[in-house]
């Protein structure tokens, strides 16, 4: 057996020094772990928040873009509907018909067309002052028919290109609509 090494009060507290130091430096390091840990937590957690805001807003139909206005409302129990087809808009028929699209919304109106004189033997339609009660829009002219489900009543039904300025209706046509009845129009090409 060795013999033991005494060490001096001075060699004591400087071993003492140095494990205090090493107890210190890891104690900082566990420190900053712990830190780490949190700012990750929270930036994952602020991640999440957005990414579900953003999500929900879509959903939600409110992200911010242009308002799609009035939909169709959903068949009720005192309902008819209104169904036919917005006609492409084209002045001279093309050489292949498939490719005659011309986009745009089909609305109604709840009331009757009144007439007002503009000019001597000229006059104008005017649409019902009240809302669009319902509408849809036709991205194919050739393969989309719409279809709106309206309470009883007299409509104005109305075609509004997408190419054209917005309020400006070409085609239209008035219909009464009865209970549990379907009313089949298909809106005029107004370009020829």
């Amino acid at each position: 057996m060795a013999p033991a090494v005494k060490r001096s009060p001075t060699e004591d507290m400087a071993t003492e020094d140095v494990a205090a130091e090493a107890l210190i430096t890891e104690a900082h390091a566990h420190a900053r772990r712990r830190r780490l840990k949190i700012a990750v937590t929270v930036i994952v957690l602020a991640v999440t928040a957005a990414a579900a805001v953003l999500i929900g807003r879509a959903a939600a139909g409110s992200h911010g873009t242009a308002h799609r206005g009035p939909q169709s409302a959903a068949p009720a129990a005192a309902t008819g509907f209104v169904t036919g087809h917005l006609a492409a808009c084209f002045g001279i028929s093309p050489k292949n018909p498939a490719q005659a699209i011309t986009p745009g919304t089909v609305v109604a109106f709840r009331g009757r067309v009144t007439y007002r004189q503009v000019a001597p033997g000229s006059w104008r339609a005017e649409f019902p002052k009240g809302p669009v009660v319902a509408s849809q829009h036709i991205s194919n002219n050739q393969d989309q028919a719409f279809r709106l489900a309206l309470p009883p009543g007299h409509y104005v039904i109305a075609g509004h290109y997408d190419e054209n300025p917005a309020g400006s209706y070409a085609p239209f046509t008035e219909v009464t609509v009865t209970t549990g009845a379907t009313v089949r129009v298909d809106l005029p090409n107004p370009c020829m």
